[in-house]
């Protein structure tokens, strides 16, 4: 399954999004992943700022460094690894 299904399918189980699963990122999955690291912006967002983002309301859309270990920490709780590295 390509990493973008896979991506729509946890938005969905986990955060009650209504994302058709078509391995595409367009969109809906870009304001999905907007919404997500919204509500966790402590840990997605506040750690860029030190790096240049201008505030840790201003998601990104983009799955980097602390957006997937977010959703890592989230689907797997019991095997985290350390945070990433920034930048």
């Amino acid at each position: 399954m390509g990493e973008v299904k896979k991506l729509q399918e946890f938005l969905n189980t986990y955060e009650g999004e209504k994302l058709p699963v078509t391995g595409f990122y367009g969109n809906m999955t870009f304001a999905a992943i907007n919404r997500f690291q919204l509500k966790y912006s402590n840990d997605i967002l506040l750690p860029w700022v030190a790096y240049g983002l201008p505030n840790s309301k201003s998601a990104t859309g983009y799955v980097y460094k602390t957006t997937r270990y977010k959703i890592n920490a989230i689907v797997c709780p019991e095997n985290q690894s350390p945070k990433p590295m920034l930048p």
